[in-house]
C-alpha cells in the first residue's frame, strides 16, 4: 500500500503517466479487495481516462482492474465489454502475456454470468500461451463445480491446494467451490486446512470473510449442522449486502433456501429463494442487450432460482 501511494506521489512530479497508471491501478485493486468497490471502480475509471493519452498498449494494462471492479458491483455487461475490447487491443499489440492477463478477465467475465462453456475457452486460450498455468487449476475447479461435474472438480481442487493458488486474492473468493469440491473426493483435512488458512485475512479483510463464511458453511453442511451452516450463511448474507456484491449475494440467498429446504421449513425457504429472485432480477435489469440477458436467465442455476418464486 505505502509502496502505491509513494509511487502515485512521485509520477505525479515527474509527470510519468505510465507509472500514475500503474500506482492508480495497484490503488483501485487493493480498494475492490478491501471490498470499497465503489472507490475501486471510481480510481479505475480515472485511470482508463488517463490511459487514453497514451500509446495504444497502455489501454489494455488499464482496462482489467475496472473490469474486475464492475464485475463485482454487478455491472456484468459493461465488464464483458471491457473485457473484449482489453482482449482485442491485446491481440493488435502482440503482447501475449498482456493477452492472457485479458484472457482469464474475459473468462472470469463470461463466468459471472454463467456462460461456462465461454468461460472455459477463454481460460485455456489464456493458458495455451503459457502465461496462467499457475492459476487454471484453480479456475478450472471453479468451472467444475458451476457445471456440477464432481469428478473434474475434485482433480482440479487436490492440484491447486497443492499450488496453494485459491489464496491469491482474484481466486480466494472462490475458496468455498475448492472446498465443495475436496470434501465431495473424501477430503475433508484439505478442505478445513485451507479454510482455516484463509481465517487469517478475514479480521482486516471483508471481501475474504464472506469466502470464508461461505466455506465454512459447506463443512457444516457436510456434517450435516444445518442450523450452524444456516447461521453462517445468514451472516455471509448480510455481509455482502453490506459490501455490495450482488452476484455473490443471490448465490449466498439461494443456498440459504436450499437449507432451509433441507431442514423442512418450506415457509423459510420461500422467502430465502425470494431474496434471491429479487437480486438476479436486479441483476438481469442492468444488462440492457437482450440476448445476453436472455441468456443469464437461462442458465440452469438462475432458472433453478427463478422456479421457486
Amino acid at each position: 500500500m505505502l509502496v502505491g501511494i509513494m509511487g502515485l506521489s512521485a509520477s505525479w512530479r515527474l509527470g510519468n503517466k505510465a507509472l500514475e497508471i500503474q500506482c492508480l491501478t495497484y490503488l483501485a485493486l487493493i480498494r475492490i479487495f478491501q471490498g470499497r468497490l465503489q472507490e475501486g471502480v471510481a480510481i479505475a475509471r480515472g485511470v482508463w481516462a488517463i490511459s487514453g493519452e497514451l500509446p495504444e498498449r497502455m489501454e489494455p494494462m488499464s482496462l482489467w482492474v475496472l473490469g474486475t471492479g464492475l464485475q463485482e458491483v454487478g455491472e456484468y455487461e459493461e465488464a464483458l465489454a471491457l473485457a473484449r475490447r482489453g482482449t482485442e487491443l491485446a491481440r493488435k499489440v502482440r503482447d501475449t502475456f498482456l493477452l492472457a492477463i485479458h484472457l482469464a478477465r474475459l473468462g472470469d467475465a463470461h463466468l459471472a454470468l454463467l456462460n461456462l462453456e465461454e468461460a472455459r475457452g477463454a481460460y485455456e486460450e489464456a493458458v495455451g500461451l503459457g502465461h496462467r498455468e499457475a492459476v487454471s487449476s484453480a479456475r478450472l475447479c471453479v468451472l467444475a463445480v458451476l457445471s456440477e461435474d464432481w469428478e473434474d472438480a475434485h482433480a482440479h481442487a487436490r492440484s491447486a491446494h497443492e499450488d496453494g493458488t485459491f489464496f491469491m486474492p482474484l481466486l480466494s473468493v472462490h475458496l468455498h467451490h475448492e472446498v465443495e469440491a475436496l470434501v465431495w473426493g473424501g477430503d475433508e483435512r484439505l478442505a478445513r486446512e485451507e479454510t482455516v488458512k484463509l481465517a487469517e485475512r478475514t479480521q482486516t479483510d471483508g471481501r475474504n470473510r464472506v469466502a470464508y463464511l461461505h466455506s465454512l458453511a459447506v463443512l457444516s453442511e457436510w456434517e450435516g449442522e444445518l442450523e450452524r451452516a444456516i447461521g453462517q450463511m445468514w451472516e455471509a448474507e448480510i455481509l455482502t449486502t453490506e459490501i455490495g456484491l450482488p452476484g455473490e449475494l443471490w448465490q449466498i440467498q439461494a443456498k440459504i433456501g436450499e437449507l432451509y429446504e433441507r431442514r423442512g421449513d418450506v415457509g423459510e425457504a420461500r422467502e430465502a429463494f425470494s431474496r434471491a429472485a429479487q437480486t438476479v432480477r436486479g441483476l438481469g435489469a442492468k444488462i440492457k442487450d437482450e440476448g445476453l440477458r436472455e441468456s443469464f436467465h437461462s442458465t440452469p442455476r438462475v432458472r433453478r432460482v427463478l422456479g421457486h418464486v
